[in-house]
């Protein structure tokens, strides 16, 4: 099972966020991708299960299509922003570990 944040771990800024838009954070044990679109915030394990390999680029942007489909830089799988399910490429049938996150003013936590 890929790490997951311990609750209350705060993830990012909700501003640090373009919206729609896609970004890495690192904790202590792990990375997971948030996804903002508006003032709705999903986060999964940043890894691709095809590959294993971070689905964000070097500089911890993510690649949102028309801000609703995460696309893996490295093989091109893409997942529903808002589920993690693949809905195209090599990692067809599977799905991103999601995180349970939460807004608390400013700040995006884990759950």
């Amino acid at each position: 099972m890929r790490p997951k944040p311990p609750a209350g771990t705060v993830l990012a800024r909700l501003d640090d966020l373009p919206d729609p838009g896609a970004r890495a954070s690192a904790w202590e044990g792990g990375a997971v991708v948030l996804i903002r679109r508006g003032v709705t915030v999903t986060a999964f394990t940043n890894l691709c299960p095809h590959a294993g390999l971070p689905l964000c680029l070097p500089d911890g942007r993510g690649l949102l299509h028309a801000g609703e489909t995460l696309v893996c830089p490295v093989h091109g799988a893409s997942f529903d922003a808002g589920s993690g399910d693949c809905t195209g490429g090599p990692a067809a049938g599977d799905r991103l570990t999601a995180i349970a996150v939460e807004i608390v003013g400013p700040e995006i936590r884990a759950v």
